[in-house]
This record gives structure tokens, C-alpha cells and sequence, in this order.
């Protein structure tokens, strides 16, 4: 029992904590942001939310009818990548919060202490849902875009991410926590090649 919970501090410490670098860094952000501006990551945020994965199946689907030969089949493969890897990643995702625990700001400073915006669906923090879908949106779609779609796809990715602190809603860590999972969670492509 003793080694677990010194496992599950050392867990904490690292995914977590970061020697309480995550609170400071996220009061920096949920703070910097003047009541005037909150609509920047209110847009952000709801651009990254995995609710926009249908759509993102649909355009897919319909680069794919404008493509032939070896084109469409490299979209088709990232659209099956991106579905399996966003079902098991979100999955995942699910049960590691629960398994962790490790809460929302607003419970571990208490809603006076800084800006919270919109009630988000789960109670804990890592990993973050809309960073673990804006990783394996980027993870999905990196292949077929070029460079400058690229750096496009980052810098949403990291605003994104910033505007979920913002907000109010998951710490840093949580953030963190959602690219390594969304990035971390990848179809095999032999395996994906085959369902084509």
C-alpha cells in the first residue's frame, strides 16, 4: 500500500506538480488575459473541440472523391487513422482522468482565486480533451499538408492549448498531457493499410 502511494506521488510530482511550476504558470496565463479579449480563446476553444471531428471526417471524405490513384488512397488512409486514433486516444484519455484524479483548478485553488469560463464536462484535468484532439488532428493531417499548413497546424495546436488555460479549465499539465496522448496514440500503418 506504502509503494503505492509513493508511486502515485512521484506520478503526481511529474505529470502534475512540476514543483508547483504548473500553478504558477497557469495563474500567469488565466491572468493575463483582460475580460475584453476572453472572446480569442473562447473562439480557439471552440474551434479545437472534438466536436469538430465529423467535420473534419467530411472534408476529408470530400478531398478524397477529388482525388484518385495513390492521393486518395493516402487520405483515406489518414481519415481511418484519424478516427481509430482519436476513439482509442479520447478513450484512453477518459479513464486516465478518472484513474489519476487529479483535479480542475477550480477545485484545487478554489474559483476565487482566478477566471473560470464555461463549466467544462469532466471533474479532473489530465489529460486535456481538446489537446488530445488537436494533437491527433495534427498527427493525422501532417502528412498530407505542406510545410506552411504545418506551422499552421502548430501554432493552433500551442494556442490552443493556451486558450484551454485561459479559460479556466485544465492546468498546463493537463495540456501537456492531452499532445503526448493524442501524439503518443498512433495507428499502425501496416494496420491501416490493410483496412484500405
Amino acid at each position: 500500500m506504502e509503494t503505492t502511494a509513493s508511486s502515485m506521488g512521484m506520478l503526481r510530482h511529474w505529470l502534475y506538480d512540476w514543483g508547483d511550476a504548473n500553478v504558477d504558470l497557469f495563474l500567469s496565463i488565466n491572468g493575463a488575459v483582460p475580460d475584453a479579449w476572453l472572446w480569442l480563446p473562447e473562439s480557439l476553444t471552440w474551434l479545437g473541440s472534438y466536436w469538430g471531428a465529423p467535420a473534419v471526417a467530411a472534408m476529408l471524405l470530400l478531398w478524397i472523391r477529388r482525388q484518385s490513384g495513390d492521393e486518395s488512397l493516402r487520405v483515406k488512409r489518414a481519415l481511418i487513422r484519424f478516427l481509430l486514433v482519436l476513439g482509442t486516444a479520447l478513450s484512453v484519455g477518459a479513464a486516465a482522468k478518472e484513474a489519476f484524479a487529479f483535479p480542475r483548478p477550480w477545485t484545487a485553488l478554489g474559483e476565487a482565486v482566478f477566471r473560470v469560463v464555461g463549466t467544462p464536462v469532466s471533474r479532473y484535468t489530465l489529460p486535456s480533451g481538446h489537446a488530445t484532439y488537436v494533437a491527433v488532428l495534427a498527427a493525422a493531417m501532417w502528412p498530407l499538408l505542406g510545410w506552411p499548413a504545418r506551422l499552421t497546424l502548430l501554432v493552433f495546436a500551442v494556442a490552443l492549448g493556451w486558450s484551454r488555460v485561459a479559460f479556466g479549465s485544465p492546468f498546463p499539465g493537463g495540456c501537456v498531457g492531452g499532445f503526448r496522448l493524442g501524439l503518443g496514440v498512433r495507428g499502425d500503418r501496416r494496420s491501416v493499410g490493410a483496412v484500405v
